[in-house]
């Protein structure tokens, strides 16, 4: 088999916010930084450390997803609601339930939402794109088949 082959595809995946599972189209801005302080040691000018600093910023992910009517869950994606059971995002294989991928956080809020420029002379789906900031995204990578 071709190493091609066992390449997840971006394609499939699952979401889950405050433990409802939820659907989007697209997911953007999957990450986590870490912030250092650079030190230079006394006396030694060729040395150099570098501490972890306190986070001073919040991560940002970005969920887009075409809006329906009649839809309840997604409405309570407004700014400032808090997901405190967490954020989970799967990447799932083509076939089979065990998820290639998983970025997890452990809090969250929604800190913007923003819909696309409503255009008469266009047919499209209206989209909406939700940004939630978050303390850093734990990330597990399935190796079984690996």
């Amino acid at each position: 088999m071709a190493m091609q082959d066992n390449l997840a595809k971006r394609t499939k995946f699952k979401v889950v916010l405050n433990g409802v599972p939820l659907g989007f189209s697209k997911i953007s801005n999957i990450s986590a930084t870490m912030e250092f302080e650079t030190v230079t040691e006394g006396g030694l000018n060729d040395r150099v450390h570098y501490l972890q600093k306190p986070r001073q910023t919040l991560d940002k992910l970005v969920l887009e997803y075409g809006i329906a009517s009649g839809e309840l869950l997604r409405t309570t994606l407004t700014a400032g609601s808090v997901l405190n059971m967490g954020i989970v995002i799967m990447v799932m294989p083509e076939s089979g339930m065990i998820p290639t991928a998983t970025y997890e956080a452990d809090w969250g809020i929604v800190t913007k939402w923003e819909i696309d420029t409503l255009d008469a002379l266009d047919s499209g789906p209206v989209i909406k794109r939700v940004e939630i900031s978050h303390t850093g995204l734990n990330e597990t990578v399935n190796k079984i088949g690996l």
